[in-house]
């Protein structure tokens, strides 16, 4: 048999159980069909993107996390005291004398 033979002997049997004032038509349940099929899909794409939403999110908190603590770091080893530390090896210190400002004239 084949599948079209099968749909009407599905459909012929569900028009014996039904009511007369009930309607079958065969169009009407592929496009019922149709809908659903419609449905179910997006139902899934969304949950896909929910999905990828969630990881995105925890990828940029994780991002942001390093960012901070970099950004920290970065700080504290511009202060002076860190400086002279890091330079100590090379036998520079620190001047007593403040900053003079040069100005140049035209």
């Amino acid at each position: 048999m084949s599948i079209k033979n099968n749909i009407y002997n599905l459909l012929d049997s569900l028009k014996n159980k039904l009511p007369d004032s009930f309607n079958f038509d065969l169009f009407k349940i592929l496009y019922l069909l149709f809908f659903l099929i419609i449905y179910i899909s997006n139902q899934h794409s969304v949950e896909k993107k929910i999905r990828e939403i969630s990881r995105l999110e925890k990828e940029v908190e994780e991002l942001r996390t390093d960012y901070i603590t970099l950004n920290n770091n970065y700080m504290f080893s511009r202060k002076e005291t860190e400086i002279l530390k890091r330079v100590k090896s090379l036998k520079l210190k620190s001047s007593k004398l403040p900053p003079e400002k040069i100005t140049v004239e035209e």
